[in-house]
Parts: C-alpha cells; sequence; structure tokens
C-alpha cells in the first residue's frame, strides 16, 4: 500500500512544481502533499515536524515572491510609488492575463504588470520618465527572480520530501 501512496504523492509534487507556472502557490500543494503522505503513514518517514518546516518555507517563500519585484523597483531608483506598483502592477497583470492566455499570460502578465505598475506610479510621483523606467526594469527583474526561485525552492522541497522517502 505504501507504494500506493508514494505515486500519489509524487503526482501531487509534480502537481505542486507544475502549478506555480499558472501563478498559484503550488508551494502549498507540496506540503500539502507532504502532510497528507505523513497522516496516512502515521507521520514515519514524513514527521509532522519537517511538514511545519516545508509549511514555513511555503510561506517565507510566498513572501519574498510578492515584494522582490518591489525591492528591486526600488534598488533600480524608484521610489515608494514604483514599490506599491510593482506589487498591484504584478497582481493585476496576473489576473488580467491569465483569462487571455493561461500559462504564458499569467507569467507574461505577471512580469509586464509589474514594469508597468511600478513605472507609472513613479513617473506619477515623480515626473521624471527615466527613473520610472527604471523603476519598472527593476519591477521586472524582481517578478522574473521571484518566479525562478519559486520554482527552484519548490523542486528543492520536493527533493526534501523524496530524501525523507527514501
Amino acid at each position: 500500500m505504501e507504494i500506493v501512496y508514494i505515486v500519489i504523492l509524487s503526482l501531487i509534487l509534480l502537481t505542486g512544481i507544475t502549478v506555480i507556472f499558472f501563478g498559484i502557490a503550488g508551494t502549498f500543494i507540496i506540503v500539502a502533499g507532504a502532510f497528507l503522505y505523513g497522516l496516512v503513514t502515521g507521520f514515519t518517514e514524513v514527521t509532522l515536524n519537517f511538514c511545519l518546516l516545508l509549511l514555513g518555507i511555503a510561506v517565507a517563500l510566498e513572501i519574498w515572491e510578492g515584494i522582490l519585484g518591489s525591492i528591486l523597483a526600488k534598488t533600480f531608483g524608484g521610489s515608494k510609488w514604483a514599490m506599491a506598483g510593482a506589487i498591484i502592477g504584478g497582481t493585476a497583470g496576473a489576473i488580467i492575463g491569465t483569462p487571455v492566455t493561461p500559462v504564458v499570460g499569467t507569467l507574461a502578465g505577471g512580469f509586464l504588470g509589474a514594469f508597468a505598475g511600478a513605472s507609472l506610479l513613479e513617473y506619477i510621483g515623480s515626473r521624471d520618465l527615466r527613473r520610472s523606467l527604471r523603476a519598472g526594469l527593476g519591477a521586472f527583474c524582481g517578478a522574473v527572480g521571484g518566479k525562478l526561485t519559486k520554482i527552484v525552492v519548490a523542486v528543492i522541497m520536493t527533493v526534501m520530501v523524496y530524501v525523507k522517502l527514501f
């Protein structure tokens, strides 16, 4: 029966990594899969403490992904306006882009939305086009970096689960 549990867990873990491309918090799916596996196996290999560790990583990663665009908008010369615009624009862009083209639209919308939001709000606040475009570039780089970080960490979390199993 344990082989069936491992196969189901593997499908859940793969789903967790895959849905990140759709803008869904796949790291929490990975946590849920590990927790369910631990639950049905009596938390022998995958312990409750291990699941809490994965949960902590997932929460930290969501926060990091959410703020990285605003941090880089600021690093590239933007003000608090650009930082707020990066978060608002990235979120709005991902939401708007999803129905247009589910995977590509979500990613492109989030990246371009972060750029547009940071650029627009920075321009409103400073009236400096060059500065606003630099802030937008920082937000774009942050959005891309946040997504790549999330994918890499999701793969690491999956490997961590398999290490506990084998």
